[in-house]
């Protein structure tokens, strides 16, 4: 028979399970949207990984197009600082395709500008990681110069000291 110190561990065991497995049945996220201005809590029901879209991207799409927003993003802190109404989305959600009749996709929609500055925090984040790779692989390129130049002048100085060793310092 089990104690009632290892009855009350399993309990406390299985109720922490529990509230995992209830965190990972919904998602929450702040979302910001401009023209008109909002500020959303948007609780996804159901979700799981593996879906058609990101879980941000599925708020953020959800929030614009019902709110008729120009554009909508991901507001940095916790949800708890979120002052917004809450709007619940389904999960299943993410498997179908983001647009209603009449409105653009993101592939209808021009590139923006380089210059021009980011309108969206997704936007945002997206041109941070390409200039991170840019300047990654730059700076790999960089070392691996280096190496190069390195390793070659290493090579010069031991062929010299060689040849002086072999010429009993008669060419050196």
């Amino acid at each position: 028979m089990l104690s009632h110190r290892s009855r009350t561990r399993g309990l406390a065991f299985a109720a922490f399970v529990c509230a995992l497995i209830g965190q990972a049945e919904a998602q929450e996220y702040c979302v910001v949207c401009t023209e008109p201005g909002a500020v959303y809590r948007c609780v996804i029901e159901g979700a799981r990984p593996g879906g058609g879209q990101p879980l941000q991207m599925l708020c953020v799409t959800a929030m614009a197009r019902e709110g008729k927003h120009a554009t909508c993003g991901i507001k940095r802190g916790t949800v708890f600082d979120c002052d917004g109404p809450v709007k619940r989305v389904p999960w299943s959600g993410a498997e179908l395709p983001v647009e209603t009749p009449g409105t653009a996709t993101a592939a209808d929609k021009p590139e923006p500008d380089a210059n021009e500055p980011p309108r969206t925090i997704v936007e945002m984040a997206k041109r941070a990681n390409e200039q991170s790779a840019d300047q990654m692989k730059k700076a790999n390129d960089n070392v691996k110069e280096s190496f190069k130049s390195t390793g070659e002048a290493i090579g010069n100085a031991t062929k010299k000291s060689w040849n002086c060793l072999t010429s009993l310092f008669k060419e050196c």
